[in-house]
């Protein structure tokens, strides 16, 4: 099982050395068919008793959507760094989002606007130029996006499977040094379902809803793509929702230090939409705390999201707003 291009999305490239020099980036993709090949085949599993080979299939598959596509949201990302002193220091930039328009089978960047740092908004004047500016990029990334080929279905039309219901994200954070080295530690909930054995644990109500959590560590023998290998020194809880039998939250803390006290290495947690959709509240990666985890990222990158809109009107607002409001 892996995921298509068109259903991962690059979240947060953080540059943080110096952790002030912050920045973030987003790419995206629509899909060219409705079933992923992932959902390809899947029927419901099994929760009384629990089949988790079957479960974990479909929650692979229930989080291989593109529903970001639809949508504008707000972000806020967050770094966090302690020095050789023990001293904290912490950032944090707050972005408009806005996808444009993309035609299935194709992908694109999204259009971000700052409009605070370190909590502080941004000028009024400041922000009305970044939002017309922003307006004039997205007509431009919609008329390159219509010139575009569309790539081939994953699936053929006729194929029966499930219908995803939220995304799983792919993120990272990266390190770039004037001499030529990189670093880079990703994070998606997929490869977590691919590469983990799954134990279950307990039942739980979760904001009014039936959870799942089971224990996981990886599998011996999992290969790791080299931004992932911090994995293999994992272990933690994946929290399925019973009903949606999608992943609600991911915790992982070093396998040799997994005391439920710590702070955890790796965290992810989904919001359900009114609609019925999930999609991401709090991604983090901790390298702040675990400095020898991440292969060189010795810093925290979190985000947080919020406020998501369909997204289609909204570029008509940005497009044309010049009152100085997001």
């Amino acid at each position: 099982m892996r995921p298509s291009l068109y259903t991962l999305i690059l979240l947060t490239s953080l540059c943080c050395a110096p952790i002030s020099a912050q920045n973030a980036r987003v790419s995206i993709g629509k899909r060219a068919g409705l079933i992923p090949k992932s959902c390809e085949g899947v029927v419901p599993a099994s929760i009384d008793p629990i089949d988790i080979a079957a479960l974990v299939k479909e929650a692979y598959c229930k989080g291989d959507g593109d529903m970001l596509t639809e949508y504008t949201y707000v972000m806020n990302s967050v770094g966090r760094q302690i020095d050789k002193k023990g001293q904290t220091k912490e950032v944090s930039t707050t972005y408009e989002v806005f996808i444009p328009t993309l035609k299935s089978g194709t992908h694109g960047r999204g259009i971000l606007v700052v409009t605070s740092r370190n909590g502080v908004p941004v000028a009024a004047d400041e922000l009305e130029q970044a939002q017309l500016e922003a307006g004039k990029r997205l007509e431009k990334a919609e008329e390159k996006n219509a010139n575009e080929k569309p790539s081939a279905p994953e699936t053929a039309p006729e194929v029966k499977g499930m219908f995803p219901l939220g995304m799983y994200t792919q993120t990272s954070s990266n390190k770039h040094s004037a001499f030529g080295k990189s670093a880079s530690a990703g994070l998606t909930i997929h490869t977590f379902l691919k590469t983990c054995e799954l134990t279950f644990a307990r039942r739980e109500q979760h904001e009014g809803r039936e959870t799942l959590i089971f224990n996981f560590k990886p599998r011996p023998g999992a290969e790791f793509a080299e931004n992932e290998k911090y994995i293999a020194q994992l272990s933690g809880e994946i929290w399925i929702d019973a009903q949606d039998r999608i992943v609600v939250r991911l915790v992982g803390r070093p396998t040799l230090s997994a005391s439920s006290q710590a702070p955890p290495a790796v965290y992810v947690e989904m919001m359900r939409l009114p609609e019925g959709v999930w999609l991401p509240r709090i991604i983090r990666i901790n390298g702040a705390d675990y400095q020898k985890l991440f292969d060189g990222i010795t810093w925290e990158t979190t985000s947080i999201f919020s406020n998501f809109k369909r997204f289609s009107t909204e570029i008509k607002d940005v497009k044309i707003n010049s009152d100085g409001k997001p």
